[in-house]
């Protein structure tokens, strides 16, 4: 980020200032291990600690600027300064408000219930061919994250793609705020959340509200093939629409292979491929096209792409005894089949290890059993189901199921079910952590190849 001067910013975050008026920041931290010399460090109140009171350690680390809230003011280091606040929360919120006013760039909003991390990474992968593009990192998409990642933006990009995540009405609203979004992306509307939103209508309406900042000259990319999408009519902006069946533009010919897809666009020649695994990929990426297309891309620009995939998000690990799909960041139902539809595509015996999804309120139930219904369906040839809807789940998926109420005891019998050459999915909501099955399957697949 560009070097700001406390004295921009005090009037705009409402701050008291104390110590230099002169002391400036290049960059933004929120924990104190990651302080550098010249950060502006803001403290947040956790669980276990209470970071506005580290402040101390922050300027002793190198920090220029502490921005904290309810805190006595202490000693101030020479050259720097201390900006107390109400809150830290909304603080960071304005501060990159105000920075990203200051940016030439364009910037490309993605949401919805399913896929906002794998378009995230296949979109810049597409308009990485021809532009200086940035991306989230990791899942920084919520009222902290989000303005973390504008806070590391700088003239040098011409494009940054920000996934913007929610649980809850107006968190996309005040992340639209910020980020002031020239297009957006919504992938579809599921149930993830609906603990808290109450009903899918509700989460269509918290999606949408990530255009709630748009001009006439901004452009909303839908996925055609959603059925609360498809409600959305006639707004004072462009709405273009993708998807396998419907909308302007639907992907055809499609091609699945182990590690890769491709796809042609409705009546163009030209093939476009992506090597990152799953039909539900070719979905997210009719989506990134249209993007693309509308930054003035061409179909042989787009012909090859390298998507660099996040973390644990269908992650090949090709072991030497087995297979491993890794895809176990978070799960909600319309992922969890998604990763189920792609294990069943591929040869020899397959396993799959399911844990609970989670905020899934009072369609919890019916979500996990649905889930046991289409691994049937697909004929999985064996389910380790870990949890509290083990049993539920078994009962669907009878003798070929293995029920377990916990991680512990999924793990300790996960040598007897497995056999040389299988093909293994971990899919589970976050809280379970599921990639603590790696390095058992590891050890059993007799580690990675060169």
């Amino acid at each position: 980020m560009r070097s700001i001067n406390v004295m921009e910013i005090v009037e705009k975050l409402g701050a008291q200032l104390y110590g230099d008026p002169g002391a400036a920041f290049d960059s933004v931290v929120i924990d104190t291990r990651k302080v550098v010399s010249g950060s502006l460090y803001i403290g947040f109140k956790g669980e276990r600690v209470d970071g506005n009171t580290l402040y101390p350690q922050a300027f002793a680390q190198g920090a220029t600027v502490c921005l904290v809230e309810n805190v006595p003011v202490g000693e101030i280091p020479k050259g720097c300064a201390l900006l107390l606040v109400k809150s830290t929360y909304r603080a960071i919120l304005d501060l990159a408000y105000f920075y990203r006013k200051s940016l030439p760039l364009k910037i490309i909003g993605i949401t919805g219930s399913t896929g906002k991390t794998s378009t995230k990474d296949i979109l810049h992968g597409m308009l990485s061919k021809k532009f200086r593009v940035f991306k989230t990192s990791g899942n920084f998409n919520n009222e902290i994250g989000l303005p973390l990642m504008i806070l590391s933006l700088d003239e040098s990009y011409d494009y940054a793609i920000l996934e913007m995540g929610m649980s809850a009405p107006l968190e996309i609203h005040n992340l639209a705020r910020v980020a002031q979004p020239d297009i957006a992306v919504i992938t579809n509307i599921g149930i993830s959340h609906i603990e808290f939103l109450g009903s899918q209508e509700n989460i269509l309406r918290a999606k949408m509200e990530i255009t709630d900042f748009f001009r006439r000259d901004s452009l909303l990319v839908l996925n055609g093939d959603d059925e609360y999408l498809s409600t959305v009519k006639d707004k004072p902006y462009t709405i273009l629409r993708g998807g396998l069946q419907n909308g302007d533009y639907v992907a055809r010919n499609l091609q699945l292979q182990k590690a890769a897809v491709s796809f042609t666009v409705n009546k163009g020649k030209e093939t476009i491929t992506m090597d990152i695994p799953g039909k539900h990929n070719i979905h997210n990426g009719i989506l990134c096209y249209i993007v693309a297309k509308s930054l003035g891309m061409t179909d042989a620009e787009l012909h090859e792409i390298h998507v660099e995939k996040s973390k644990m998000r269908m992650d090949l690990l090709d072991l030497h005894r087995l297979t491993v799909i890794n895809d176990c960041y978070n799960a909600n139902p319309d992922s969890m089949k998604s990763a189920l539809d792609y294990l069943s595509t591929l040869e020899g015996r397959k396993v799959a290890i399911l844990g609970t999804m989670r905020e899934l309120g009072d369609e919890s139930l019916e979500a996990h059993q649905m889930v046991a219904r289409f691994a049937k369906e697909k004929q999985i040839d064996t389910v380790m189901v870990v949890g509290e809807y083990d049993k539920a789940m078994m009962e669907i998926l009878g003798e070929n199921a293995l029920g377990f109420a916990t991680f512990e005891e999924a793990a300790a019998k996960l040598h007897e079910v497995l056999k040389p050459q299988d093909t293994v999915l971990l899919k589970a909501s976050r809280g379970m952590a599921f990639e603590r099955f790696l390095p058992i399957l590891e050890e059993f697949g007799g580690g990675r190849h060169e």
